[in-house]
Formats: C-alpha cells, structure tokens, sequence
C-alpha cells in the first residue's frame, strides 16, 4: 500500500509474545473473559498489568524518535505515563458483566463458495468495503500492495472505552509486531486469530488473523500524527491487505487464510469478488493474461506514454507494484518528464497489452514522477488498472499470480 504522496513501500516486522507480557497480557484479558486466571479486584492496578507490555515498546520507540525529535521522546514517556494513570482510574471490574464468557465462535463460510462484496470508490481511487469487526462497524480500504487485516484499537467500539473492553475480550494475542505503511506512519500491533469478522453478503471468519494497532507514530515530517489520522484521510478505518502471502509481507489476506482460491477486484462494477476470477453476479471474465508473483514486482514488462495523436514519448522496461492502494501510481522520469491532458500511459507484457489509462484534465490521473538511481525501473501501478478492468489476485503456491481481464464495455 502507498500513501497519498504517492511513495511505495510496506514494511513490517513480527515478534513472538514471551515473558513477562504474556502473564500480564493474560491477567488483563482474564478480567474480560472470566478465564481461569487469578481474578483481578473490581478496580484493578491497571497500570501495573500494562506496564510490561508497553515499556519494552515505548523504550524502542523512544529510542528511534530520539534522532529524529529528541523533545518527541520525551513527551512520548510522559504521555504514557499519563495514559496509564488514566486507565488506572477506570473501573474495569464494575464496567464488564459478572459472568462474562469468551466471544462465541463464528463458523468460516465455506471457501467453495464465491461471495460478491459491495465496493464504494472514495475520492475517485480508494476502493472499501464494509465489515463488522467484533461486533464494531467499520470501513476497509481494499488494498492488493499488503496482505493481513489491521485496525486501530479504537475500531472495535463505539468509544475508546468500549473498544478497549472488546479488544480484552478476545483474550491474549498470539504475536506483537512493528509495522509501517508509506504515507509516514508506523505503529505496534497485537494479533488475534478469535476476532469475528462479518463482510457481509453471508461471508463471514472467525479465526483469520486480525493485526490490532496499539501506538503508532509519524515517521516523516508532514505525515499523518497518527493511524488513526492516516486511515482517516483515505475515508476508512481499517485495511484489509488482500494481496498474497508472503510476497505482500508477513501478513496474511483473511480470505487466502480461509482458503478462498483469490479474489477479483472489480471496480468497474463496484464488486470485490471472493472466490473466483469472475465478475459481479457470476458474470464471466474473459482473461487478458495471468502472470506469477503478485503483488511484488512483475518484471521485464514494459510502459509506453504516447501523446493523444499516438506520437510517441518515452518507454522502457518496468517492474510493476500492482497495487489498488497506490493512488494513482508512479512514472520513471527515464520514460516521461511531463505529462499533459490526452497522454496515454500502456502496461505490456511483451507484445501483450494489459493495461491502458488517459490523462484527464487537469493533470488527472497522472503519476507521480521520480527520478531514481541510474537504471531504476520500479513502478507502481495505482489504483488506475484496476479502474478500468477486472482483476483477480490468485492465492496459493510459492508465487501467487494475477490475471488482467478484459475490460468490460
């Protein structure tokens, strides 16, 4: 996935949970859950619960802030100092039903099945769609550059009190990680493989990882404060990274982890598709080619820019980021220098046309420019093909695949 600046990039680093946050992790969710962990009182030393948990984060964090904004890391400890104070005057015992039991179980839909998700297109590139996140409402952008589902904390309820009880709820998370979308945000994450997902349409997992955000950062000037901010300014709450494992990251698509052959991408009949490479309603597809390694760079393909007279401007070989979060992509300055309206950008494999887009008025749809490395040749596509035809990213293998469909009249 990219920012709205129009940079490439995902990173995103995993941990196991040991030690001393599992136990303290465990007693907190046990106030939740009603499990068989030594009761906490009804006002519990919260702060001495979470304190295990959150300082080995926040001195990693404080570390790395503290050359980019040494007065940052200072005001990062003070500010978790206040958090916990403030979680510490919460009265979570009285707040959660005496009884409470563990979230029941959905039972996953099963993966023969094909199942057609309504898209809504925000801001002219952002495909989402709808899920009910443990019981929470929320707005997924659709995302083929990154694999897994991640959620700010504050999604799974209707205020941050709320959230934090269904978050506890859920139990202790089978991993932590630091993570990092372009667009300059990082955060911390917990994962959770209990947490039921609803997509609606009858689709519906229970045990497909969710990637919880619980502190995150800004990592360049001008970035969003927060992922909170950051999903904001593409009108979601969440992201639901549908790319295959492991060449989108170390996350996984709940749907390749359900086992669902792929998914198709049809924004030209607003439509994400789990199941098959086939149109909304069962239409047919009628495939242009399929190529092996999605979403990491398809290699040895070409880009053409021509002038809407058909003079040509500029190409050259490209590997290819196919990515629907990716704005509307990016242009080695090798092949183009300046676009104007009536441009024509084209995609091939060989002599294999997969893609073609124009550029509109006002410089729309236009990619980003940049100037690389000597020789540097990595693009990314953006939201653009995606626009303009169907396509499905295939799950399975050592290498997923992605077919380029024909475009729709």
């Amino acid at each position: 996935m990219t920012g709205r600046d129009g940079t490439k990039g995902n990173d995103r680093r995993r941990m196991s949970i040991v030690g001393g946050a599992v136990g303290a992790f465990a007693a907190v969710a046990a106030m939740a859950t009603g499990s068989a962990v030594t009761a906490a009182p009804a006002k519990a030393d919260i702060d001495a619960l979470l304190d295990p948990i959150i300082q080995p984060i926040i001195t990693s964090l404080s570390d790395a802030l503290v050359g980019f904004d040494p007065a940052a890391a200072a005001d990062l400890t003070s500010w978790t100092d206040s958090l916990l104070a403030s979680l510490n005057s919460l009265d979570i015992g009285a707040a959660l039903p005496a009884s409470a039991e563990p979230a029941a179980a959905v039972a996953a839909s099963s993966p023969s099945g094909v199942f057609d998700l309504p898209i809504i297109v925000r801001e002219g590139t952002e495909a989402t769609v709808h899920a009910t996140i443990g019981g929470a409402s929320n707005t997924l952008l659709v995302d083929s550059g990154s694999s897994g589902l991640v959620v700010p904390w504050q999604s799974l309820g209707s205020n941050d009190f709320s959230a934090l009880v269904n978050l506890f709820s859920h139990g202790f998370p089978v991993n932590v990680g630091e993570s990092g979308y372009s667009g300059g945000v990082a955060y911390f994450y917990l994962t959770f493989n209990n947490i039921p997902v609803d997509y609606g349409s009858g689709l519906e997992t229970s045990s497909a990882p969710t990637d919880v955000e619980i502190f995150s950062w800004p990592t360049a000037f001008g970035a969003p404060p927060n992922f909170e901010q950051f999903l904001a300014d593409d009108d979601s709450t969440g992201i639901l990274g549908i790319g295959d494992a492991p060449n989108a990251g170390p996350g996984e698509s709940p749907f390749e982890q359900a086992g669902f052959s792929g998914v198709t991408v049809d924004l030209p009949q607003n439509m994400l598709v789990v199941g098959a490479n086939q149109g909304a309603n069962g239409l047919a597809l009628t495939p242009i080619e399929t190529l092996s390694g999605a979403p990491t760079p398809l290699s040895d393909l070409t880009e053409v820019v021509r002038t809407s007279t058909g003079t040509l401007i500029g190409s050259g070989k490209v590997s290819d980021d196919v990515d629907s979060g990716g704005v509307y992509g990016t242009l080695p300055s090798t092949i183009a220098r300046n676009l104007a309206q009536g441009d024509t950008i084209s995609v091939y494999d060989h002599s294999t046309l997969l893609y073609s887009y124009q550029i509109g008025e006002g410089n729309a749809h236009a990619p980003e420019i940049f100037t690389g490395a000597p020789g540097a040749n990595g693009i990314d596509s953006g939201a653009e093909p995606f626009l303009h035809e169907p396509i499905f990213i295939g799950y399975g293998g050592a290498e997923g695949a992605i077919t380029f469909d024909q475009p729709l009249i």
